[in-house]
């Protein structure tokens, strides 16, 4: 039996992201957070789950584009490539790309959203520094992704509402 494209996306990031950190822990503790992220508020679209195993691929690590559209195929590719922050000098010009990159690429604002939700639920009570940045960036977030919202990224919009205004 041949896996399925969320096992070879997993595979793909666990061994792409080897040897990175998130805090403590091995990077791909974040991954399987966005991806619980996910299932907890119902998404189970094979599709999103393999691009949110493979969210930070292209932007933190040396796999190319073509090597994702070879494994999981341009679909995934596309959402993974519209997360991805683009060049600049400081995060506000980084996150101009995904800002108009989102908004074009259905189902991209959940990845996204499982991301950030991820990140904030992982900051909460230890990383107070990223955390005041999240806050401080949300209304530009929420601005220019929730016109990309779709109705399964509603409970996602609330939990990282309540999350930021704690």
């Amino acid at each position: 039996m041949s896996p399925s494209v969320v096992d070879t996306a997993r595979a793909l990031a666990t061994r792409a992201h080897t040897g990175q950190r998130y805090g403590a822990a091995p990077y791909t503790v974040h991954l399987a957070q966005a991806v619980a992220v996910l299932h907890r508020h119902g998404v189970t679209d094979a599709k999103l789950v393999a691009a949110t195993w493979l969210h930070d691929t292209l932007e933190d690590t040396s796999v190319s584009r073509d090597t994702l559209v070879a494994a999981v195929g341009e679909p995934i590719t596309a959402l993974v490539d519209a997360v991805t922050d683009g060049p600049g000098a400081h995060r506000a010009e980084r996150k101009a790309r995904p800002y108009r990159m989102i908004p074009q690429t259905p189902g991209a604002v959940l990845v996204k959203l499982a991301d950030r939700v991820a990140n904030v639920e992982a900051s909460v009570g230890v990383r107070p520094t990223k955390l005041a940045k999240y806050r401080a960036e949300h209304a530009t977030f929420r601005e220019k992704l929730h016109a990309a919202d779709d109705r399964r990224a509603a409970a996602l919009w609330a939990t990282l509402d309540a999350l930021l205004e704690t």
